[in-house]
């Protein structure tokens, strides 16, 4: 070959290796930890790292790890004997970590990004908290939710704040009522600035299952009995701005079916074309409840419906559901002619049926 070829060769392999996947970098230094080995870990959805990459701390103490870019915000962490320092990747950055090996995890500089810093500050304040003083646990709570999920917009630093574990027990346990709020909140976050994050589908699904919990320990199971219940009534705006209560539509001498569903989903045409069906064969009038993050989206779909369509504000922490005791959705509620409630539904056979 000749030197000519061989020198074309290689700058096309330059260019090549410039234009693949995009990455992030983790790199500093961790003193006294020569030679030693430090693993790159990534957190799946299930809870379990899985490593990603290593290296070797050099003579000097200095390390740098390379990894792809995630698809969408990952919580990676660094490993050192047993011993780690958590960080939020968000797409292509560049993170630098200073530690000492003796103190790995607990004293350490995290620098790159806000959410870095914001994390690694999080992760030293609860270093100091004692998970057997439930007090202490409960201050802590409301804390960082004022600090890291309140205002977090669906960030992965909020959605690690309320996955994390300490001391082998979860922060905000899903299986703990007074919880429930929390993982609601972050929720409707990730589906009001994040729709397409894969954490918002999960964190729904946990929070919905924790509303049910909460409302069965707090003793709010509907008894549907058509002699003594009344409406549950529910007070919602339409897509036009007004105020439309449910009271105002039931006992009018037809029969109202009560819709607990999303709008802005993929499937949401074809449930509406059922809806329609439903409504038409049966003779039957329609309360549609949506919970639905993006209220402009909602309103153009609303404005093309012919029934009642009202959106929820409060989201999947959402009064309206705590009072139906909705555990998933979609669910539908029938009222009989008079007013009365007298069955529930979670599909369209069986409300086809009831009907």
């Amino acid at each position: 070959m000749k030197i000519r070829d061989f020198a074309l060769m290689a700058a096309l392999a330059a260019v090549v290796s410039s234009c693949g996947d995009p990455e992030f970098k983790v790199s500093g230094e961790i003193y006294g930890g020569e030679g030693k080995t430090l693993v790159l870990e990534k957190s799946d959805f299930y809870g379990r790292w899985i490593p990603v990459d290593s290296t070797k701390v050099g003579d000097n103490g200095e390390f740098s790890i390379r990894s792809d870019a995630p698809a969408s915000p990952e919580i990676y962490r660094l490993a050192l004997c047993d011993r780690f320092i958590y960080f939020p990747v968000d797409s292509v950055e560049s993170l630098k970590v200073t530690s000492d090996a003796a103190d790995f995890g607990v004293r350490f500089s995290l620098e790159g990004t806000p959410q870095a810093a914001r994390m690694a500050e999080f992760e030293k304040s609860l270093q100091k908290l004692d998970m057997s003083q439930p007090d202490s646990v409960t201050s802590f709570k409301r804390r960082a939710y004022m600090d890291y999920i309140r205002d977090g917009q669906g960030s992965i630093v909020s959605y690690y704040v309320l996955t994390k574990t300490h001391g082998g027990k979860a922060l905000f346990d899903p299986e703990d009522p007074s919880d429930t709020k929390y993982y609601a909140a972050v929720a409707t976050q990730f589906q009001e600035f994040r729709p397409s994050d894969p954490h918002g589908p999960i964190l729904r699904d946990v929070s919905l299952q924790a509303m049910k919990k909460r409302n069965r320990s707090q003793g709010k199971r509907m008894v549907i009995q058509a002699s003594e219940t009344k409406v549950l009534d529910v007070e919602l705006q339409n897509e036009t701005g007004e105020n439309v209560r449910l009271s105002d539509v039931v006992g009018k001498g037809k029969r109202v079916v009560v819709v607990f569903a999303m709008m802005n989903l993929p499937e949401s045409p074809e449930f509406n074309r059922q809806l329609s069906e439903i409504r038409n064969s049966k003779d039957v009038e329609l309360y549609h409840i949506s919970f639905d993050a993006d209220h402009y989206v909602w309103r153009d779909a609303a404005r093309n419906l012919p029934w009642i369509t009202v959106i929820d504000p409060g989201g999947m922490s959402s009064d309206a559901l705590v009072k139906y005791n909705v555990g998933t959705i979609p669910a539908f509620f029938i009222y009989d002619a008079g007013g009365e409630l007298v069955d529930r539904a979670s599909d369209f056979r069986e409300l086809s049926q009831k009907l």
